[in-house]
């Protein structure tokens, strides 16, 4: 597997998961895909994130170049201010493959020893136990109950090694 931050022209690949109803069940506020302009402006967010912060999310392939999902860090208030999310997607096609437990993993790498983020911050549906499995097995510690986007959600902290 391999990785690379997003492009300028990556909504065709993005929309494999943010237009999939199966993923977005899990990854919106109303659980419906989102149009093309939405996803063309998490697009342009994504490289503005990279020009102006230095990280932002990566799309990851596997080995037959195959789009698999993303993986990234953005500032969040969720945790308090100056608080950094660990996000994450993957292509439905490739759930249960252990894809999100691979990207995660090379995304913590980067942020212990590249970026020395001294915490960082997750977040799921009360729902979403393959998601809340995914964080527990990075070592992020559950915190409580938030409400994003007008949801339920479990937060979850790691204490970064730096």
């Amino acid at each position: 597997m391999y990785h690379r931050p997003v492009q300028s022209t990556d909504a065709p690949l993005l929309a494999r998961i943010y237009a999939d109803p199966r993923a977005m069940r899990w990854l919106s506020a109303d659980g419906q895909p989102l149009s093309d302009g939405a996803i063309q402006q998490i697009v342009a967010t994504n490289v503005t994130r990279w020009q102006t912060l230095g990280y932002g999310t990566w799309l990851f392939f596997d080995d037959a170049d195959t789009f698999v999902g993303y993986a990234g860090l953005k500032p969040t208030t969720i945790g308090g201010a100056g608080s950094t999310e660990l996000l994450y997607g993957v292509v439905p096609d490739f759930w249960r493959q252990g894809v999100a437990t691979k990207m995660v993993s090379t995304i913590l790498q980067h942020a212990d020893t590249i970026l020395s983020l001294p915490r960082l911050v997750g977040y799921t549906l009360t729902t979403n136990m393959a998601s809340q499995q995914v964080l527990l097995r990075h070592g992020f510690v559950y915190q409580g109950e938030v409400t994003h986007a007008n949801l339920p959600h479990y937060w979850y902290v790691r204490i970064c090694a730096i």
